[in-house]
């Protein structure tokens, strides 16, 4: 996994060559490295420590960290407008290659899904962001937030049918 998420950075490098340099630097870091930088690091670094979480078994970690991703990536590209097309590229494979895998896991248990959701608004309030300018993108970030926050509402509504759903998709329910 961790050579599919470096090769999905560096194919990125002909739209942004900074980005290459920081995925080198980034696929070279632990965990601890990045989970200690991620205020100062492309919110792609975070996709790959979802990964390398989930690979150890550590599936809340993984989806703590995914969402908190997701939630700086989506604002990054909704606060860089057309300078940030191309970034929605990796985005996208991203949100498949990691988002999907960590996705299923952590839907198999409602709760520990909403402790996630939760867990990445708390981290991204509490937590300076150095890519992107909060104050300088605030109505960007609100918009951003109030779509996670949407999605955590909806998971409550529908708590009790999403292991059903699951189960008829052939997922596991935990």
């Amino acid at each position: 996994m961790k050579r599919l998420l470096l090769s999905l950075f560096c194919a990125t490098a002909l739209l942004s060559p900074s980005l290459a340099q920081d995925a080198t630097d980034v696929a070279d870091m632990s965990n601890a490295q990045i989970a200690a930088q991620a205020r100062d690091l492309h919110p792609a670094a975070l996709y790959l420590l979802a990964s390398r979480l989930l690979y150890e078994g550590k599936g809340q970690e993984a989806a703590n960290w995914m969402y908190a991703g997701q939630l700086r990536y989506r604002f990054s590209i909704t606060a860089g407008g057309d300078e940030a097309r191309d970034d929605q590229i990796l985005f996208s494979a991203l949100s498949e290659q990691v988002g999907r895998p960590v996705n299923e896991y952590i839907a198999g248990d409602v709760d520990e899904w909403l402790a996630a959701m939760a867990w990445a608004l708390e981290w991204d309030a509490q937590t300076p962001n150095n890519v992107t300018s909060k104050s300088e993108n605030a109505e960007a970030l609100a918009n951003v937030r109030s779509g996670l926050e949407r999605l955590i509402a909806d998971v409550e509504t529908n708590r009790e049918t999403i292991p059903q759903e699951r189960e008829a998709n052939g997922l596991e329910n935990r």
